[in-house]
């Protein structure tokens, strides 16, 4: 195959690229409070993992509440979280392509599509945070473990998704 018939898209590195190769990330890597902004951060890490190394995410959800030392109702809702973001993948994703449609999903990078995944799964579930709390959340995982235009294109989805 010629160099001219080989597709590659740049993309900007993240930083749970840097946490994961190696690094443990702790209560002061990278700062991350408990409560749902804690289990939220934990569900974005163990889907990022979960489409890295293969390994469970309910399994890495679980192991990194724990490291946290959530509280035990965060770590249910953590799991909980996690569950229907692996039971409604295809869905998610599928509305993501649609909300980011000039993005094409399979060229997204990973942080930027567990939060969305996050985003979506959350606001279907029964005891879902108002809207505005998740959303803000959302933009704020984004900024800490994404690049630096996360952010903005996590921000930019969720206003189509919630317009």
């Amino acid at each position: 195959m010629s160099a001219a018939n080989t597709k590659f898209t740049p993309q900007e590195p993240d930083r749970l690229d840097e946490l994961v190769d190696g690094e443990v990330v702790g209560e002061n890597d990278p700062p991350i409070r408990g409560g749902r902004t804690g289990s939220r951060a934990a569900v974005v890490q163990a889907l990022y993992e979960s489409d890295s190394s293969g390994h469970p995410a309910v399994a890495a959800v679980k192991r990194l509440a724990v490291e946290r030392e959530l509280a035990d109702d965060d770590i249910d809702f953590a799991t909980r979280l996690v569950q229907v973001c692996e039971e409604q993948r295809t869905k998610l994703d599928s509305r993501i392509a649609k909300l980011a449609s000039q993005y094409p999903s399979d060229q997204m990078p990973l942080v930027e599509r567990n939060v969305l995944r996050v985003v979506m799964a959350e606001l279907e579930m029964d005891d879902a945070a108002p809207q505005n709390v998740v959303a803000n959340e959302a933009v704020e995982l984004a900024r800490l473990f994404g690049s630096d235009s996360s952010p903005k294109f996590v921000n930019g989805v969720l206003g189509a998704l919630l317009a």
